[in-house]
């Protein structure tokens, strides 16, 4: 493989990471472009993200490229692809996690903010994760890429919004925040993590696994087997870390309730995909009947 085409939506923050994966091939000698295309997310911008029909909105156009042979792979937010992937496809990750951290961009702190403040978020669980903590806050709906969001807060229409630290810092954006810690908002599984999907066998992808981060790697495939494993969507209201702790690895997961406020936490260590499935298996049998999951058993 000589030269890999790399897919990517136009938005300034999946240019940089396309740009990050094309960088990384190159220091090991493989030339890559990139090639741009918008997706349903990027067109339809007023809706809330929860409310949105379907999963994957941000991915599937993209990873249908792929699929066409028009581009070779396609580079991702890894948060953004949905728990199952058609079977042809395969995500890999090569660079190491960021961070994985949501962010108030805010002039105060969250708990100095007046009773009132307006806060724009599109996500169900940032939404959930803020008014468990402070409830006398109001929460809008927000939409658009990193920039434009900010663009927003900037103009008054928020006194705050809530983003992933990774995107700020990959994009290097001159702006206020204040990081919000994992126990109270435990961040989106992959969060942080950027992934390369791209044909299962096929040379380009053959050709990108060979450098794959095994940190992120792993991280990525645990996360995403819970996931897959308690039927989450991209947009249902949990918070899935799988973080290392020395020599071993910690799986946590934080449901909240479709009905009401309330949230359960679950944590085990985890050695591989098996310990993954078998602990998401257990907490399924676990979730409460009335936060509105669906009993059914998993696959």
């Amino acid at each position: 493989m000589t030269h890999i085409k790399i897919g990517t939506r136009p938005s300034r923050l999946a240019v940089r990471q396309a740009e990050m994966v094309a960088e990384r091939l190159a220091d090991s000698g493989i030339d890559s472009s990139i090639h741009k295309f918008n997706s349903l997310g990027d067109t339809e911008q007023t809706v809330p993200l929860f409310r949105s029909s379907g999963t994957g909105i941000f991915v599937e156009e993209i990873n249908r490229r792929v699929l066409s042979g028009e581009v070779d792979v396609a580079a991702h937010s890894a948060k953004d692809l949905p728990a199952d992937l058609p079977e042809e496809l395969e995500a890999v990750s090569i660079l190491p996690r960021e961070s994985f951290n949501d962010v108030l961009v805010s002039e105060k702190p969250l708990e100095e903010l007046p009773p009132g403040s307006r806060i724009g978020t599109s996500s169900l669980r940032r939404i959930k994760e803020l008014l468990m903590v402070r409830p006398d806050l109001v929460v809008e709906n927000i939409r658009g890429n990193i920039e434009t969001r900010i663009h927003k807060y900037r103009d008054g229409r928020y006194d705050g919004i809530i983003l992933a630290e990774a995107g700020i810092s990959r994009l290097g954006m001159d702006v206020r925040y204040y990081r919000l810690g994992t126990e109270t908002f435990m961040p989106a599984a992959n969060q942080g993590i950027i992934a390369i999907v791209g044909i299962s066998g096929s040379s380009a992808l053959s050709a990108v696994k060979k450098l794959e981060n095994r940190d992120a790697q792993f991280a990525m495939e645990i996360e995403r087997e819970a996931m897959r494993k308690l039927k989450l969507g991209c947009s249902m209201p949990a918070g899935i870390i799988c973080a290392r702790s020395g020599a071993s690895w910690t799986l946590r997961v934080r449901l909240y309730s479709l009905k009401t406020r309330e949230y359960r936490d679950y944590a085990s260590t985890v050695k591989n995909q098996q310990d993954a499935r078998e602990f998401a298996s257990q907490i399924w049998t676990r979730i409460p009947r009335e936060f509105g999951y669906g009993r059914n058993e998993p696959q």
